[in-house]
């Protein structure tokens, strides 16, 4: 299964209106990052962040698994870096970087996620570097 957010109409990624039909009033987000907020309204602002650095950002669904009240979704993200993140200004490259998230739903929304990002992946393809701490 591959499905591209850019080519989703009705994506969460592309859709605030969505995200509220998507996610429950009190979805619980793991681990909740610093900084943003809980709920629906956490999850907005961290898309639009990406949309900010990642103008051109495409995400695609690359595997679905369901079992129970759980569904976890791998998806890979795709984009070109135009604005700081984490320190790293804009740098222009093309990038792209893994994500799994864990879902429990009732009700058919989403009510909690565990969810697990490649950032060391994206910041080495940014140019970051890193050393083991002595």
């Amino acid at each position: 299964m591959r499905r591209t957010s850019s080519g989703l109409p009705d994506s969460p990624y592309r859709s605030w209106k969505l995200v509220d039909e998507v996610l429950a009033p009190d979805w619980e987000n793991n681990p909740l990052a610093p900084n943003v907020s809980a709920g629906s309204e956490g999850f907005k602002e961290t898309i639009a962040f990406l949309r900010h650095v990642f103008p051109d950002i495409t995400i695609t669904i690359e595997d679905v698994v369901v079992s129970g009240d759980r569904a976890t979704v791998r998806t890979v993200a795709r984009g070109t870096h135009k604005a700081e993140m984490m320190g790293i200004p804009a740098t222009g490259r093309q990038v792209e970087f893994n994500a799994s998230d864990i879902h429990r739903v009732e009700g058919g929304r989403i009510v909690q996620s565990w969810h697990l990002e490649d950032y060391v992946g994206l910041l080495s393809q940014l140019g970051a570097t890193f050393s083991a701490a002595s």
